[in-house]
């Protein structure tokens, strides 16, 4: 009898230690922040020691409600992952967003299990106007794995993310489309932003091209279009100057990605006789798609945008 005694509390020991590890290391992060890097799709929290690390593409975030009860749903796997980092010492963003500068002392990755994104508008004070949207996260059946040990959640909240409603201003109704002369880049600006470009002159051959059959390219490293907003007013001088003025600065440049055949990206060139040695081009970027570091914005969402009107002459 004192033999089966001493089994059964042996039992009660060793497995009351084993859930005593999985208890103590219980990733605890309900006081923390959802926080972004600012050079990268993680997301990530913060406790300390501790950080919570989930990266997934951005387009798994975009600015459209879900519907009721139905929440976005992401595969955990490929180019989606969560991690659990403990460091050495209390960490920070450096250390999440570019190389650990401290050292890791444990890593658990999960395997299998979704990631749940409920998406809602947020509005301004006025309660009219959306001007971002919030993202919650959860994450469902997921299984952390650390070598010899694991912890199971059925259910795991992760925080909300915010996204803000992204509005390039592409106003140039009225501006004039300009060339400094001696070089390929056409312009527009309007105040403070500008719109360029940055394309093989032959486009703008001075030859009438036929009705329904423009001159085409794809936006590339040969045809580059950019569009920059800078912190004061802008003027033909500060892009034909021989040396670009200090001020004002540039504090965002969005550059048009790599065009695809018949499907975006395409500038597109009609050409027609104003007289005899003047030749007057009508400038259409379709569907193209800017990008500031991991953000995009596509334009135009009615498929063509009319740049604008060049003249030439012989």
């Amino acid at each position: 009898m004192k033999y089966f005694l001493t089994i059964f509390i042996s039992v009660l020991l060793l497995t009351g230690c084993d859930d005593g590890d999985l208890i103590t290391e219980n990733f605890v992060f309900e006081n923390a922040t959802v926080q972004k890097c600012s050079n990268s799709n993680v997301l990530y929290k913060i406790n300390d020691v501790e950080a919570l690390i989930f990266n997934t593409p951005e387009t798994n975030f975009p600015n459209t409600e879900t519907v009721v009860n139905t929440p976005r749903v992401v595969s955990i796997g490929g180019a989606t992952s969560l991690i659990y980092r403990k460091f050495a010492a209390t960490t920070s963003t450096s250390n999440i967003c570019d190389t650990p500068t401290i050292p890791v002392l444990e890593e658990w990755t999960v395997t299998g299990g979704t990631a749940e994104i409920t998406t809602t508008k947020i509005l301004d004070t006025n309660g009219t106007t959306v001007v971002a949207y919030n993202h919650n996260i959860v994450f469902k059946n997921i299984t952390f794995v650390t070598p010899n040990k694991q912890i199971v959640y059925d259910s795991y909240t992760f925080g909300s993310y915010r996204t803000e409603i992204i509005n390039l201003n592409f106003d140039y109704s009225l501006a004039t489309t300009q060339n400094c002369g001696g070089n390929n880049l056409i312009f527009k600006y309007n105040n403070t932003n500008a719109l360029l470009l940055d394309v093989d002159a032959s486009l703008f051959a001075n030859v009438v091209t036929p009705v329904g059959s423009p001159r085409t390219a794809l936006i590339n490293t040969t045809n580059k279009v950019v569009y920059r907003v800078y912190n004061g007013s802008l003027n033909t001088n500060f892009f034909c100057a021989a040396i670009t003025p200090s001020t004002p600065t540039l504090i965002e440049e969005w550059i048009a990605q790599d065009g695809v055949a018949g499907t975006s990206g395409i500038i597109s060139v009609e050409t027609v006789a104003v007289d005899a040695t003047h030749f007057k081009h009508t400038i259409t970027l379709y569907k193209t798609t800017f990008q500031k570091g991991v953000l995009t914005y596509i334009y135009p969402t009615n498929d063509n945008f009319v740049f604008g009107e060049y003249v030439t002459s012989l």
